[in-house]
């Protein structure tokens, strides 16, 4: 018979502002994600030094050949195409629209 492990207990918190201790592992969804990617980051920045935007082009590389190799190139540069126009609109209500300030460099007649 194998053994049972037990189900570690939830902590409960009354609606009084409390936080639980950063390390008992208990996160909210918003924190552990800031807390991973915070790590990756770091783990990027100490394993790459120098190299930062190297390993991170090569990362984004590796998705666009995954997205090539699995739905086909039209498909695949709908979603970019869609993505960019979306973090456009983004920066566009941020008040910081690079993308946008590049296109109108690039079709200006200047």
């Amino acid at each position: 018979m194998a053994d049972e492990k037990t189900p570690r207990p939830k902590i409960e918190l009354e609606d009084r502002g409390e936080r639980p201790a950063p390390d008992d592992g208990s996160y909210t969804v918003g924190e552990a994600v800031r807390d991973g990617s915070a790590r990756l980051f770091a783990w990027v920045r100490r394993t790459f030094p120098g190299h930062e935007h190297a390993f991170w082009g090569g990362v984004l590389g590796f998705v666009a050949a995954i997205l090539f190799l699995t739905l086909g190139l039209f498909k695949a540069l709908v979603i970019v195409v869609l993505v960019i126009v979306g973090v456009a609109a983004g920066q566009a209500l941020d008040g910081d629209s690079k993308i946008m300030d590049l296109l109108r460099r690039l079709f200006s007649r200047n």
